[in-house]
């Protein structure tokens, strides 16, 4: 067994390997005592983009969908499952089956949203042979009422297809900056302006994967912004 940043890879006897990602909500949703009031359809959809963008950016291909629900079925789980299944078919899954669990014993106060994905890993590394500039789509953001304005999932898939990006991650409640410096150690490039990054902005939280972080060469960046014109550029990694 190893880890890849957040997620866990379970190497399998056939030689293949599962890759298992989670996320989790507590104290957002629309029960009593929860902190930040939000449809509990964005609250599921969000927790599920999260680890459906890790598993995206990572390489790997989806099989299972978990949710565990610190709440009742009925009528919290009924939204969930169906919350879940609408986020499936946006990123073009809508065949991948869900388990779960509910809390049926306890009354709930707060909403509690858990979700854990298992998928099978077809990553292929792609080392940095130089400079990697950094780039995000999508803005920090937090207390969604809706997720229809984010970076999508097919557009995710079209960055990752591209052949000078050479790391991708989503960014959640840890900001910018954290997760540029987890690309800057898994690539080995250690050299970057923490300055520019120690600004507010870029410690913000972007709750469920608002921001798409891309780490492309450096010699082919100015066809990758041409391609994609919503890169706003971020900082550049060197050895």
């Amino acid at each position: 067994m190893n880890s890849f940043r957040d997620l866990t890879l379970i190497d399998l006897p056939s030689g293949d390997s599962l890759v298992i990602a989670c996320d989790v909500s507590a104290g957002i949703g629309a029960k009593k005592d929860d902190a930040v009031t939000s449809p509990i359809n964005v609250v599921a959809a969000g927790s599920l983009r999260v680890v459906l963008l890790e598993l995206i950016c990572f390489g790997a291909k989806l099989l299972c969908v978990v949710d565990t629900l610190g709440n009742e079925m009925d009528p919290t789980g009924v939204q969930v499952i169906k919350a879940l299944k609408a986020e499936l078919a946006s990123a073009g899954l809508s065949d991948v089956p869900i388990n779960g669990s509910t809390e049926d014993n306890m009354a709930t106060l707060t909403t509690s949203v858990g979700i854990t994905a298992i998928a099978q890993n077809e990553r292929v590394a792609r080392k940095a042979d130089g400079t990697v500039s950094v780039y995000q789509f999508g803005e920090p953001r937090v207390g969604l009422t809706s997720l229809a304005t984010l970076v999508s999932y097919d557009e995710v898939r079209r960055i990752r297809q591209r052949p000078e990006v050479i790391d991708m991650l989503p960014v959640g409640s840890k900001g910018i900056a954290y997760e540029v410096g987890q690309m800057a150690q898994t690539n080995q490039l250690l050299n970057y302006d923490r300055e520019a990054l120690a600004d507010d902005y870029y410690s913000q939280s972007a709750g469920p994967a608002t921001v798409i972080l891309v780490g492309v060469k450096k010699s082919a960046s100015e066809a990758f912004v041409h391609a994609f014109p919503d890169a706003v550029y971020v900082t550049d990694l060197k050895a």
